[in-house]
């Protein structure tokens, strides 16, 4: 199947479409729906709000926060990719500022790899960013026609948007959204970066659409995942996807839902290149595996020193006439010749996540002198056990049984290694205010919603509050394997 918002192919049987978090299906229907009409009355709205500053021809691409559509500027009478937020995206008074002032930022770069950005306003509560419009393909649609990249068109790619990316970063501003469909190919073969520094953070926003996320998850840094601001290393590490994905033909982490590939993101190693293709050199396989690091600090200092590694790489003139050569004609619709890959390791099974014990306070120094004397105490009493056992036989041992004042029982040897396997299921809720908090059993697992969350098998007490409203409690019996969704919980205001 195909996601009807972003075109993205979903696997049958997949609730959200791993790309854009958009629920496609209804869990208890077996055929997608498909909301033809309202994507036809938005395009009305917008050629109505718009008439006469821009003549709105037709839509070019949909994504989890904004449409982009085809257009032309009446004054000028040039092309320009016309991009527009979602309505169902709500914007806080402060965010929309906040967006405006760093749309008009990104408006001043000046960089040969950077989209120009002609203008940035909101008319009839419409916010919009109207673009230069690039005659040629995006890398997603390249990829998703060719496959895997021959390793100079890769490397091409590579230094022109790392280009575009240290230009913007040194100037603080960070995309925050970089992916092969933000990123152009034109028919001279040049690479372009979109949609730069306009991606929104999820507290910006209040999402009205059940199961809709902010951001690509496939992407998406380690420390976006988490929801912390994003910074120029996750710029990197989303670039270094794009670039896993181009040599390899599929990028490093994927899953049948949302919570598994941020997971994925979270704990699992990204596959070893080498094994998908022999022709990768050590350096670029070197760049993309620290550009990959979980740990943020463990990335580039900058993306500029990111750019330098990749320059430093071996590039002659023929394979920089070839590259040149195969973007063109991949920019223009034509195939090249097909890399063959190898297949990649399956991924390990995500981590069961158990709710982590409730925040115990930092203990006293009395209470630890306590702890202390309690441990030597043990270890003196099972130091006289081990010596009675080995000094009598072991009948006499277990001929009499412990009683109830002991609180050792004979050393048994049990592997420390052993994993310890904790029965889940899962949890999905959303909650209106978006800035509810969510507890289970008395520990916060998040804010606004959870989707797919892991938690323990047995009778739980969910709890929704927020501050100015009547909290609300609940207790479930979580089954073994099963997701629990509770829909959204709407907290009333106290005496309505």
């Amino acid at each position: 199947m195909k996601c009807f918002q972003c075109g993205s192919m979903v696997p049958e049987g997949t609730r959200f479409c791993g790309h854009c978090g958009l629920k496609i299906m209804d869990p208890d229907a077996g055929t997608m729906v498909l909301e033809i009409e309202e994507a036809d009355a938005l395009l009305a709205r917008v050629r109505r709000v718009f008439a006469g500053e821009y003549d709105v021809e037709r839509e070019l691409a949909r994504g989890g926060m904004a449409i982009v559509y085809r257009a032309t500027e009446t004054a000028l009478q040039r092309p320009i990719a016309l991009k527009v937020l979602r309505p169902d995206i709500g914007l806080s008074a402060a965010a929309a500022e906040r967006f405006k002032r760093e749309a008009q930022t990104v408006a001043s770069l000046d960089h040969p790899n950077i989209i120009p950005v002609y203008r940035i306003g909101q008319v009839g509560g419409i916010f919009h960013i109207a673009m230069k419009f690039v005659e040629g393909r995006s890398l997603d649609i390249i990829l998703e026609t060719q496959g895997a990249l021959p390793v100079p068109v890769t490397l091409t790619v590579l230094r022109e948007a790392a280009r575009g990316l240290a230009f913007a970063n040194a100037r603080g501003i960070v995309h925050r959204d970089v992916k092969g469909g933000n990123i152009l190919i034109d028919t001279d073969g040049r690479v372009v970066v979109s949609d730069f520094g306009v991606a929104l953070r999820a507290s910006d926003v209040t999402l009205t659409a059940a199961g809709t996320l902010i951001g690509t998850p496939a992407y998406m840094s380690p420390e976006q995942c988490s929801g912390r601001r994003a910074g120029p290393q996750s710029d990197q590490y989303s670039l270094a996807v794009v670039g896993f994905q181009m040599l390899a033909g599929s990028t490093p982490f994927h899953s049948e839902t949302l919570a598994g590939i941020i997971q994925h993101h979270f704990f699992t190693p990204p596959p070893d290149l080498r094994l998908a293709r022999q022709d990768i050199p050590v350096a670029l396989v070197e760049i993309i595996t620290r550009a990959l690091h979980k740990d943020a600090d463990k990335r580039f200092g900058s993306t500029g020193e990111m750019l330098a590694a990749l320059e430093a790489i071996p590039f002659s003139d023929e394979d920089r006439r070839a590259s040149q050569r195969a973007l063109r004609d991949l920019a223009r619709g034509r195939e090249t010749p097909r890399i063959t890959t190898g297949s990649l390791p399956a991924l390990p099974d995500m981590p069961t996540l158990a709710i982590p014990p409730a925040y115990a306070p930092k203990p006293s120094t009395r209470r630890i002198a306590s702890y202390a004397a309690g441990v030597t105490l043990v270890l003196a009493t099972a130091g006289w056990l081990v010596s009675r056992s080995m000094g009598e036989p072991s009948a006499a041992v277990s001929a009499e049984p412990l009683r109830d004042s002991a609180v050792l029982a004979p050393p048994v040897a049990v592997p420390m290694s052993r994993p310890v396997t904790v029965a889940t299921g899962k949890l999905r809720i959303l909650t209106n205010p978006p800035s509810a908090e969510i507890l289970v059993d008395g520990r916060r697992v998040g804010v606004g919603g959870v989707v797919d969350f892991r938690v323990p098998s047995g009778a739980r007490r969910v709890r929704v509050q927020a501050a100015g409203y009547v909290p609300w409690d609940t207790t479930i019996t979580v089954r073994t394997g099963v997701t629990h969704t509770l829909g959204r919980v709407i907290l009333r205001v106290p005496g309505e």
